[in-house]
């Protein structure tokens, strides 16, 4: 066997759970076909700026349809001008920085425990194989719960800084999401609150926060595998080191998406996927690695009351050429299904309500 196979990963093992580098290998027809910093000019996610959107101004009409339009087309774009405060943005990035370069044994008091995949894991050994090059931080919305994690991992006055940061940052990037919703819902021909009245519970919002560290075997190691976000909207921070890729619809191509500072990349999830009968699409994306730098990507996930109907309106159907393309069901239905199935692959959640394609 290689020797840089047998090599330890320190940085992603605990406890009695030490990890070489072999225990991260991929299934070979995962591996990545291009780099981490692989970009093609002029095929890249659209960019789209926020700039002068009010209601009242009348370019919102057309920018609600350009909108809808990157979300069909390639179901991400990147936002600009998007009014989230740089001095926000900073102190989530410090202090989750902070709090990832804590030894392993401080990071392990906020540990994920039970059913719920809430807390801190290096990787995650559920998986078996296939495992994720990735250390993980993933809380909900709730001001008390991100309160309770501080305290178990900091004894001093560092704790107040990581909760306020993640506070402060959650409640600016949700107001931003509620912003996009009623955007998009405008641009579909609905009412603007179409999706934002159902997004009241604090616990189906959640913030992940992922830290790829450096890979020795970047070629054979994801730090996330091929997957589309189940829920409604994501909203992702990543910083300068390049690794999301999007696949396009041409078979299994895949396109790097070029780091843009001061930009959110937003991405369609499943749930808006078919509340929207498909004229909003969610798009199969992953997390490449690289040799030389670690790489931070922070996402916030927007989702609904757990009783709401994921139903395509009227509006957006028709016999010829739009008919019903999902059934009916609840996201409480649905985010049960995804938390007993575990690991999502491709698009294998939503595949399960498809009538047709």
């Amino acid at each position: 066997m290689e020797p840089q196979l047998e090599e330890n990963v320190d940085s992603l093992s605990y406890d009695d759970h030490k990890l070489r580098v072999k225990d991260f290998v991929w299934c070979e027809d995962e591996w990545p076909s291009i780099k981490y910093d692989d970009f093609v000019d002029g095929e890249d996610i659209p960019i789209i700026s926020l700039r002068r959107s009010t209601k009242k101004d009348e370019r919102y009409d057309s920018m609600c349809q350009d909108m809808v339009a990157a979300a069909h087309k390639w179901g991400f774009f990147k936002l600009v001008d998007h009014g989230v405060s740089q001095e926000i943005i900073e102190d989530i990035i410090d202090g989750v920085n902070d709090f990832f370069d804590l030894p392993m044994k401080q990071k392990m008091k906020g540990a994920r425990t039970g059913n719920l995949p809430l807390g801190y894991s290096a990787s995650n050994l559920d998986y078996g194989q296939n495992l994720p090059w990735v250390e993980i931080l993933q809380l909900l919305r709730s001001s008390q719960h991100v309160v309770e994690f501080s305290q178990n991992v900091y004894d001093d006055k560092k704790r107040q800084g990581l909760s306020n940061a993640l506070i402060e940052y959650m409640k600016a990037v949700e107001e931003l999401g509620m912003t996009i919703l009623e955007m998009l819902a405008h641009g579909l021909g609905l009412v603007d609150n179409f999706f934002t009245r159902s997004m009241t519970e604090d616990t189906n919002m959640m913030i992940r926060i992922n830290r790829y560290p450096s890979c020795p075997l970047p070629e054979k190691c994801l730090g996330l595998g091929s997957h589309s976000d189940p829920h409604t909207l994501t909203i992702l921070l990543q910083d300068q080191v390049g690794g999301l890729q999007v696949r396009r619809d041409d078979g299994n191509r895949w396109i790097g998406v070029r780091p843009l500072a001061n930009s959110f990349v937003i991405n369609i999830g499943d749930t808006l996927e078919a509340w929207s009968n498909g004229r909003l699409r969610s798009v199969v994306h992953r997390a490449v690695l690289n040799k030389e730098k670690n790489r931070l990507s922070i996402a916030y996930f927007m989702s609904p009351t757990n009783a709401t109907k994921i139903e395509s309106p009227p509006e957006l159907l028709d016999p010829e050429p739009n008919p019903r393309k999902y059934v009916c069901f609840t996201w409480g239905e649905f985010k049960k299904e995804i938390l007993m199935q575990k690991r999502v692959v491709g698009k294998t959640s939503l595949d399960r309500y498809l009538i047709y394609r």
